[in-house]
């Protein structure tokens, strides 16, 4: 589902909202990856059921567990069961009002409008918590003085034999953004329509909402971008790199390890055959392959046949900043100044001098002269083999090629 341009989802709320208000509960299973909106349509929901004069419960599973609880054992001590041996046993008189009591308790000052329907939209659901499956056996089925409208979120989804004992429950499932959809967002924010240049930045977020809006942001932060005739353009022939390094920085669903697998992808330091990666010692293949189907998920990475590359060109040159970043950071630190580290990043990038002093602020000779004293602390002597010495500060745990880079013969110097 697309939460932009669409109103699919409007429709199924707004139905739901009104069922309840007649008097039925009903259920909601809203499910996607991080970054996907999730919690801006669940706010979206609760703004509508407060309108529709709903009382609301909400928050974190962890904090309401309760009502899921409270509502499960009442639907299990009034549905009529056979005991084994004894069929047509009668079941004990129903008890007190369980999911009324608990929500009496969470949702302070309002039992004098006990007849008001409530939505209680819970968030973070782990799907395979057994109390969780429990509850969804029986939801809405809970009975109650109050018509309830539940609402459960959380990444991934409940297993299909969930959803087939509800068939009056709606799953609404967020997906990445279509293109056009990307695109208007893109347009929105920057003031004019991207131009081909741009529109592969944003064709290198995949249709992820919370990536293309924090890659965007990050364009205007540093005006990487001007807007001429309507159209919105890159302010110079390449991205600006901390631009490029948000693509997998900003990427919710890529954890720390995930980012030093890319990394090393990038550097080609890790086989990029999976069955020479499979072979590797246990520890290593489990943390590798790990990393690797976080990445295929997240569509960063994919496998064409039995090899592994990047989705977008761009992702494999956010990969590769990030190596430099990392290798500066822990080769470079008190030995480069801050200004000598900049200058040896934009080197690894390819940027000539006349480049490099753009977008520094400083003029050509004087980048000149911080690259002779960078080579003078290094102990290299060209710039190519700056870059090799950058990449070969840390060695990383995957790296199965030892042969050093090969270094340039010519005397350094940074024309």
């Amino acid at each position: 589902m697309n939460l932009y341009g669409r109103f699919r989802e409007q429709l199924v709320i707004g139905q739901r909202i009104a069922r309840t208000q007649r008097g039925q509960s009903n259920l909601i299973l809203l499910r996607g990856p991080k970054g996907y909106g999730k919690t801006v349509l669940v706010d979206r929901i609760i703004r509508l059921a407060r309108r529709a004069s709903f009382d609301v419960a909400s928050g974190r599973i962890i904090h309401y567990k309760r009502l899921l609880l409270a509502a499960s054992l009442m639907a299990v001590s009034t549905h009529p069961q056979t005991i084994s041996g004894s069929p047509g046993q009668a079941v004990a008189a129903p008890g007190p009002d369980l999911l009324g009591e608990a929500l009496g308790a969470v949702l302070p000052g309002r039992r004098q409008g006990a007849a008001r329907p409530v939505l209680i939209a819970l968030d973070d659901v782990a799907w395979g918590d057994p109390d969780i499956l429990a509850a969804l056996r029986w939801l809405p089925a809970a009975p109650s003085n109050r018509p309830v409208l539940w609402l459960l979120s959380g990444t991934g989804g409940p297993t299909p034999h969930v959803l087939s004992s509800h068939p009056d429950a709606v799953c609404l499932t967020l997906g990445p953004l279509r293109r056009p959809d990307a695109l208007r967002m893109a347009a929105g924010r920057l003031g004019g329509s991207p131009d081909v240049p741009t529109e592969s930045l944003i064709t290198a977020c995949g249709g992820h909402p919370a990536l293309l809006g924090a890659v965007l942001d990050e364009l205007a932060a540093c005006v990487g971008y001007r807007v001429r005739g309507g159209i919105a353009g890159l302010a110079s022939t390449a991205l600006p790199p901390h631009v490029v390094t948000t693509l997998l920085r900003a990427d919710p669903r890529l954890s720390g390890p995930t980012l030093d697998l890319l990394r090393l992808v990038a550097a080609g330091q890790i086989p990029p055959q999976m069955s020479r990666l499979i072979r590797l010692p246990d520890g290593r293949a489990v943390s590798a392959l790990g990393s690797v189907r976080e990445a295929t998920e997240a569509g960063v990475l994919v496998l064409d046949g039995d090899r592994l590359r990047f989705r977008h060109p761009l992702l494999n040159q956010a990969a590769d900043l990030l190596r430099c970043e990392r290798s500066a950071d822990d080769g470079e630190r008190g030995l480069l100044t801050a200004t000598e580290q900049t200058i040896t990043r934009l080197v690894a990038t390819g940027l000539t001098n006349r480049q490099i002093a753009s977008r520094v602020n400083l003029s050509p000779h004087t980048v000149n002269f911080h690259l002779r004293k960078i080579f003078q602390k290094l102990g290299v002597s060209s710039r190519v083999e700056l870059v090799g010495t950058r990449l070969h500060l840390l060695r990383p745990a995957f790296d199965t090629d030892p042969t050093p880079p090969a270094h340039e013969s010519r005397q350094a110097h940074a024309g």
